[in-house]
């Protein structure tokens, strides 16, 4: 109590919980006291754990740690005896691995979200992944989505890229292999959506949605990757070079010209286009009413002519004379 709560935050985590605060703090006072629940979204930061004095007093040389959890802000106006004071009410709920045991099979786990670009650059995941995967979204943002596909599973998910890019999506996957924060892999299975920019024609982002249905070796998903992970994560030269080739070749099919659903995208634009063309139409030709008709749909009880002058052209008319309260009627739509 008394301390300054960011203090207990992870330094890698700081921005992400002060860029929280300032786009709660842009947000109208009014909402916030009028929306107390209303908490934004959530952020995932690690808080360090208390240290204890169970060894003496020797505290400053125990190696800090670090947990992870989910936190939801709510900003509070109190009146207290120094007036009315915004407070910061920090709702954080404990995050853990979502395994318990070496590969455990897992029959029915909530599905998570990430969605890359088409150079196959992360630019969001969800938070319920943490527990799956252990990384905190900050720090795989803007990471390349490749890298974390298990080598020997890439012949494989290139294939799934190409269907992607003719057919637009992609039902269910077989399952295949995930990198995890602590240097092991899980195993799931994805439903695939992309989104096509209709004026390009190209892909732009690819929408997978995860269902883990094998955890890893290991289970504590939070644990550092050992020394021992490292040593069998090591890949031969000639692997390695391969493993490359395959993600260039799934980047360089993401980003070529698009059929299928490049096809259906510019008709749906298409058609969009005419809607709006011939509704545009239909406003240039319809005649200006005659100011008797349109006193009669207004039904102006005290015959405010200023009002209902406004009401005939929106109050933009260029040849509106206050003196006489007459709006100009033929006035074209433009």
């Amino acid at each position: 109590v008394g301390r300054s709560f960011i203090d207990f935050i992870h330094p890698k985590d700081r921005n992400t919980f002060a860029s929280q605060i300032t786009s709660g703090l842009a947000v109208p006072k009014i909402v916030n006291v009028l929306m107390p629940g209303n908490h934004g979204s959530p952020i995932v930061c690690r808080i360090r754990k208390y240290r204890g004095l169970r060894s003496g007093f020797g505290v400053k040389d125990a190696t800090a740690t670090f947990m992870p959890f989910l936190l939801k802000l709510t900003f509070k106006d109190v009146n207290d005896e120094e007036g009315k004071v915004i407070y910061l009410v920090v709702q954080a709920t404990p995050l853990y691995s979502a395994f318990k045991t070496a590969n455990e099979k897992i029959p029915h786990h909530p599905p998570f979200m990430m969605r890359h670009n088409a150079k196959g650059i992360l630019d969001y995941i969800d938070p319920e992944s943490v527990s799956y995967l252990g990384y905190l979204p900050q720090d795989i943002i803007n990471k390349d989505i490749f890298k974390l596909y298990h080598r020997q599973d890439l012949p494989y998910l290139r294939q799934v890229y190409e269907s992607i890019v003719k057919e637009g999506g992609l039902n269910r996957t077989k399952p295949y292999r995930m990198l995890a924060q602590n240097g092991d892999y899980v195993k799931l299975v994805t439903e695939w959506t992309s989104f096509i920019n209709p004026w390009s024609r190209k892909l732009e982002f690819v929408i997978a949605k995860h269902i883990v249905v094998e955890g890893p070796s290991k289970p504590d998903v939070f644990q550092p990757p050992t020394s021992t992970t490292k040593k069998s994560a090591a890949i031969p030269d000639e692997e390695k070079k391969n493993a490359q080739g395959i993600r260039e070749s799934i980047v360089k099919v993401m980003n070529e010209v698009l059929t299928k659903p490049a096809e259906l995208a510019k008709q749906q634009m298409s058609k969009r286009c005419q809607e709006l063309t011939s509704f545009m139409e239909s406003l240039m030709e319809e005649q200006p009413k005659t100011e008797e008709e349109l006193r009669l749909e207004i039904q102006d009880p005290e015959n405010n002519n200023y009002e209902r002058d406004s009401v005939m052209l929106g109050g933009i008319s260029p040849h509106h004379d206050y003196s006489d309260s007459k709006s100009s009627t033929e006035t074209p739509l433009s």
